[in-house]
């Protein structure tokens, strides 16, 4: 093989070349591996949400995040511990119809209804990491908003004006510490967990380019500091989209939010570094009733028969899906 600067020439047979045009990312794979007899919790920001979607559209036992897409740590770090230590949310801890401390998600139509849609999700948050063999926590960004009177850093600014706010980038430090209590208070209920935390390869842009890349080399370090002291693991996601899918065809309109493409992309390999191989002809099956489901059929009577059908024969055979 001969180099050139821009990308990789290597013979396949004489006078036949292929070209490598990306910088291929290495994966190391998660242990245990998952597989249907496990159930797993993704929290954090929207990337979080999109592997977790593939994981519910392939039938697997999944929470995805309880309190709404969260981006900053201190704010997961927050809600995991209250949940965990059963610290209900109150009135208080709520303004008219949100709360500072969860996505908008979480909305009601007073005060009481939010506080008990909190407490609900933190009960279902609790209950899923007692058992729960796998958990991902994707970090967005380590700016933060601290609202001014409460002295508070909010998980969603939720549209408020922006003078109630002062924008804070947190320290190395603070997300290290932060990040090991995680751990430890999942630990505490679930030693067996496998904890695998994930950097989220939006980029926040609307921070400033510079801005946005310091973000992220703090929540990096941050990251990798818990590893090397725990036993938590790091998926390179980050690495992958900015080096193998450096392009802005993996991209929406936005720029920014990676597309449609991009996000099945991400899944591949985020699928081989963690699931188990041997359950992979049920995901192929799951995936044929899947989009059975999605078809629009021009006799829907006829379509409801057979998709009822289809569902009960995996849920005989694998009764262990959720579909």
């Amino acid at each position: 093989m001969f180099k050139k600067t821009w990308f990789t020439f290597e013979v396949i047979s004489d006078g036949i070349f292929s070209m490598n045009l990306t910088t291929p990312v290495p994966f190391t794979s998660i242990t245990p591996a998952i597989d249907y007899k496990k159930s797993i919790v993704f929290m954090g920001s929207c990337f979080s949400q999109n592997i977790g979607n593939k994981m519910n559209y392939y039938g697997f036992d999944t929470l995805i995040n309880p309190f709404g897409t969260l981006f900053n740590p201190m704010s997961i770090g927050a809600l995991i511990h209250r949940s965990i230590h059963d610290l209900s949310f109150t009135t208080s801890d709520v303004e008219d119809h949100f709360s500072y401390l969860a996505h908008s998600d979480i909305t009601g139509t007073d005060k009481t209804a939010v506080s008990d849609a909190m407490n609900t999700a933190g009960l279902v948050l609790k209950s899923i990491l007692t058992s729960a063999s796998h958990i991902f926590i994707t970090l967005g960004s380590a700016w933060v908003y601290r609202h001014k009177e409460k002295n508070m850093i909010v998980a969603n600014c939720h549209k408020q004006p922006a003078k109630l706010f002062q924008k804070e980038l947190l320290a190395t430090d603070q997300i290290t510490q932060v990040l090991h209590q995680i751990t430890q208070d999942i630990h505490a209920i679930n030693p067996d967990a496998v904890i695998t935390f994930t950097l989220s390869p939006i980029r926040h842009i609307k921070d400033g380019f510079v801005e946005n890349q310091r973000s992220k080399s703090r929540l990096h370090e941050a990251i990798q500091a818990t590893c090397e002291a725990t036993t938590a693991h790091y998926i390179p996601v980050y690495e992958y989209v900015m080096d193998e899918l450096r392009d802005y065809r993996f991209y929406g309109r936005d720029l920014v939010h990676l597309n449609e493409l991009g996000i099945e992309l991400v899944w591949l390999r985020f699928r081989e570094s963690v699931i188990n191989t041997t359950v992979l002809p049920i995901m192929n099956q799951v995936e044929k009733y899947r989009k059975l489901e999605s078809h629009r059929p021009k006799d829907h009577s006829a379509h409801q028969q057979q998709l009822s059908q289809v569902n009960q024969q995996l849920l005989t055979v694998y009764p262990f899906l959720q579909l």
